[in-house]
């Protein structure tokens, strides 16, 4: 009988929220493993009974690097359940600033993230400790891509000085609200708003695109390593006022291509720290926290689709929108994230065209004050759903669906494994650290500050990990 060694690493570094990665291992080799979110929160019972019209602000603070998201999509489910109507102006601002939200979430994993995996910065925090293993960039690569990663942080700040223009703030603005945006529209406003995006531009030409490059030439086996489940997913987002999007909505799975429909989600939490149930939809389910179930490792759910673990984010949309990728690994969603940055920037300028000075940004107007209603939209990892109950304008039931779930799941009731930890199979690792495996973990860009959102504040649970 084979005896795999174990190993455990927590946290994984340079992720939102601690991570706990368990690997087992044959000769080097990765054979099995679990991730697992050890933090929760409890954003879906504080929503319980709070006015409609605030849940944009509300569900904003689940994160504060993607917190337009969570804006957008709860926007979108409350408008719905309420039969509200948005102006174009309110539309295209709320796609403007959730696009700048998306340009520094983007920068921010690629260069404080993700890009670290594979350079040597200097002997100075934030770069130390680091890994000595596996690195091929020369002197003065290293030299560069650390100046690029100091340079990146004010491009970043300048996004997000962008959503302030037509947010009031960043992060968790005051500008999406529902039936539509909160600002009016100015010449100045416009002006402001595309200077900052004219020099995210150049620096993505002139630096981030060139630097992507270069990791993918310097480590050519990432561009395979790390593939997922080999399906995948995407809502749409950015719709224009013709009702186009941006980003395609559809599905693959198997190799077969259908589009998208929200009924075939469920979730499921044999594997999570809940009181067990089968697979439900997110309108049925009513979670329980239960940290005594002997099949628990996280907090995390299985969202699944059709029953199939199932990848969502940048590399996923690329594939659903028809656009070149050039693989199914680490680098093949680092390259496909990168691309996207631009994609979005250049959208900004259009839309910002279409702006209208003076004309309605906001419509309050209410059908009715009760209803059922799911909001969907694409967020910075991939696709993020928000179900909402609402009865005489109070909210009675709230899931929220969130695409690190979708990629960092439990297992589910099956045993299949999350996207995130079948990635990490077969893995060949030589580094004492797991570095391999973290250049997998964060190509996904996970996010579990907002995966989780259940509390329980009776019971704490302690970790032991092994030295």
């Amino acid at each position: 009988m084979t005896i795999l060694e174990k190993k455990t690493i927590f946290p994984v570094s340079r992720i939102h929220n601690p991570m706990l990665l368990e690997a087992w291992l044959e000769d080097g080799e990765i054979k099995d493993a679990y991730i697992s979110d050890t933090l929760y929160r409890g954003f879906e019972q504080i929503l319980v009974g709070r006015s409609s019209m605030d849940m944009p602000y509300y569900t904003q603070r689940i994160c504060g690097i993607c917190s337009s998201a969570h804006a957008i999509t709860s926007a979108l489910a409350v408008e719905k359940a309420l039969g509200m109507q948005v102006p174009s102006n309110g539309l295209l601002i709320r796609n403007l600033i959730l696009a700048s939200d998306f340009i520094q979430n983007h920068i921010r994993h690629l260069y404080l993230y993700a890009l670290p995996d594979y350079f040597r910065g200097p002997d100075l925090a934030p770069f130390i400790p680091h890994s000595e293993s596996d690195l091929r960039l020369s002197n003065q690569e290293n030299t560069a891509l650390t100046e690029h990663y100091f340079k990146a942080i004010e491009v970043a700040r300048a996004a997000h000085a962008a959503f302030a223009v037509f947010g009031g703030k960043a992060p968790h603005g005051h500008g999406i609200v529902p039936g539509g945006a909160s600002t009016d529209v100015d010449a100045d406003k416009v002006s402001r708003y595309r200077g900052y995006i004219l020099e995210v531009l150049s620096f993505l030409d002139n630096v981030l695109l060139p630097d992507v490059d270069l990791i993918i030439k310097r480590y050519p086996d990432y561009v395979e390593l790390g593939q997922g489940s080999g399906n995948f997913m995407s809502s749409g987002g950015f719709l224009s006022p013709e009702g186009t999007g941006l980003f395609s909505q559809g599905v693959v799975l198997r190799g077969d291509r259908e589009n998208f429909n929200e009924k075939y989600v469920t979730e499921d939490v044999t594997h999570a720290w809940y009181k067990p149930h089968g697979p439900l939809h997110p309108t049925e389910e009513d979670t329980v926290p239960d940290q005594s179930q002997s099949k628990g490792y996280t907090w995390v759910k299985s969202p699944r689709y059709r029953g199939q673990a199932i990848e969502v984010g940048p590399l996923a949309r690329a594939i659903l929108n028809k656009e070149k990728v050039i693989g199914y690994g680490a680098l093949a969603r680092i390259w496909a994230r990168s691309l996207e940055i631009k994609k979005i920037a250049q959208a900004t300028q259009i839309w910002l065209d279409r702006l209208e000075p003076g004309s309605a940004t906001l419509n309050r107007k209410i059908g009715q004050n009760s209803g059922v209603s799911v909001g969907l939209h694409e967020a910075m990892r991939g696709l993020l759903g928000h179900w909402v109950s609402i009865k005489e304008g109070r909210v009675r039931h709230y899931q929220i669906i969130t695409p690190s779930a979708f990629n960092f799941g439990a297992r589910d009731e099956s045993g299949t494994r999350s996207v995130g930890e079948s990635a990490l199979l077969g893995l060949k690792v030589k580094s004492e650290d797991l570095k391999e495996a973290g250049r997998i973990i964060r190509s996904f860009d996970p996010c579990f500050s907002c995966s989780v959102h259940i509390i329980d504040g009776e019971k704490i649970r302690a970790l032991r990990i092994p030295i």
